[in-house]
């Protein structure tokens, strides 16, 4: 077993020495890594103490190196450079990986929250940032990788991949199964934006006027709807692809009868040029299926 702790000087000698030997002062080398000179002179000496030999000669503000201590400035120099270049290689790699995902709310909680953890849970995952906002501007800022983006028309500078297209249905737990849809509360929410759809535009889009004499429970947030649904309270909206878990577990069941083709999409935005064979592996690794 290599026991470098009892066998090598701690790595601030080395650094410190180093640089004294680079500049050929104490002061400067003092400056360079702002520290006092006492210290930088107190770590040569420590240096000098624990290799048993003179490192350096004083002669009033004047140094010269010895010959042992030339041996080590050039051992010092290249091994320090040595190990910043490991050290740059292993950053630019984690730098080249590091993604920011952003999406919205809904998305997030029931469709890429649990993908990404799952990705987490693999060996050696690449570090992941994950925005969510229900507001487009939040999700396509400069800081964002990539975007799982909900509309009918990509957003300019930036590349698209589809995911899968839009459909929207009533969704309710097994308990309420039997009802007949007119029958439930339908469990209703305020649209942040033009795009979403909630039951009024829904029974509009659908041409269904049989639900306009329907109970609503506004519950605020669409979130609040599928909680609420879980809870079989109600009949709420949703996209079965993004609630694929809860449907495929049997905790929501589609009411594909009343299904609505949007005709908006969910696509996987990434900025222009930069899905790279790379991140387009670890997309797929993510959601599943190639990308």
């Amino acid at each position: 077993m290599k026991k470098y702790r009892r066998s090598l000087p701690p790595l601030d000698y080395i650094l410190f020495y180093e640089a004294v030997a680079r500049t050929g002062s104490f002061t400067r080398a003092a400056e360079e890594l702002s520290v006092s000179q006492a210290a930088v002179s107190k770590r040569i000496k420590n240096l000098e103490t624990m290799l048993g030999c003179a490192l350096v000669l004083r002669d009033g503000r004047r140094i010269s190196l010895t010959p042992s201590g030339s041996k080590l400035a050039t051992i010092a120099s290249e091994s320090l450079d040595f190990l910043n270049a490991g050290l740059m290689q292993i950053r630019d790699a984690a730098a080249s990986t590091k993604l920011t995902l952003a999406a919205n709310l809904a998305v997030s909680q029931f469709w890429l929250t649990p993908r990404v953890n799952a990705y987490l849970l693999t060996p050696d995952p690449a570090p992941l940032t994950l925005t969510v906002s229900d507001n487009d501007a939040d999700l396509l800022t400069t800081e964002t990788d990539a975007c799982i983006y909900y509309g009918d028309e990509i957003p300019p500078g930036w590349d698209a991949t589809l995911l899968f297209k839009e459909r929207w249905m009533p969704l309710v737990a097994p308990s309420l199964k039997y009802h007949d849809l007119h029958e439930l509360a339908l469990l209703d929410f305020d649209k942040l934006t033009l795009k979403w759809i909630n039951w009024s535009n829904f029974a509009t889009l659908k041409g269904e006027t049989f639900l306009d004499g329907a109970e609503r429970v506004n519950l605020r947030s669409y979130g609040a709807t599928l909680d609420a649904a879980l809870r079989g309270e109600g009949a709420a909206l949703g996209s079965p692809e993004v609630l694929h878990k809860q449907i495929e577990t049997g905790q929501l069941l589609p009411l594909d009868a009343y299904a609505l083709d949007t005709g908006r999409s969910y696509f996987l935005l990434t900025r222009n040029s930069t899905l790279t064979p790379r991140i387009r592996a670890l997309f797929t690794q993510i959601f599943g299926y190639p990308i």
